[in-house]
């Protein structure tokens, strides 16, 4: 259900559950509403001074090639999110961890780079992936700053 903020519209999702199995090519996780709409968040976040124009009664992209970038971007950040099993629902919170240590037998492998694969978990729940900027930024969707008239 898209949402109104004075004149104009706001959509609650950038992409659907089969936009996701399109883009995936697998099946959509169960949590697919909660993380389309989620991403949906992020993405916008990160185009909020982009300048494309929108259809009034649905706030989508009515240009092709803009709807189909924010659509991908979505379904990119939502299957980072499914790969991590990380559920919107938890409000942010990572509630498990990165893999730094392994025992085979008697021997023990410690990871040297558990604490980097620790802190890129957790950024990929507050900012968007890189493949999703880099298609954002493809499509000159990431705008490093607010337009000015007058």
């Amino acid at each position: 259900m898209p949402q109104y903020w004075t004149d104009f519209v706001v959509p609650a999702a950038l992409a659907t559950s089969l936009d996701y199995t399109t883009w995936t090519g697998g099946t959509a996780p169960a949590n697919i509403a909660n993380l389309l709409r989620s991403a949906t968040k992020l993405v916008q976040e990160a185009t909020s001074v982009a300048y494309y124009d929108v259809d009034p009664l649905t706030g989508l992209a009515t240009d092709a090639q803009t709807g189909n970038a924010l659509r991908d971007a979505t379904c990119i950040q939502a299957a980072a999110w499914a790969a991590l099993n990380y559920d919107p629902l938890s409000g942010g919170v990572l509630t498990s961890g990165v893999e730094s240590s392994t025992k085979i037998g008697t021997a023990a492998i410690t990871f040297a780079d558990g604490a980097l694969a620790a802190q890129a978990k957790a950024e990929a729940l507050t900012e968007l992936v890189p493949e999703a900027r880099r298609t954002l930024a493809q499509n000159n969707l990431l705008v490093p700053q607010a337009w000015a008239f007058g």
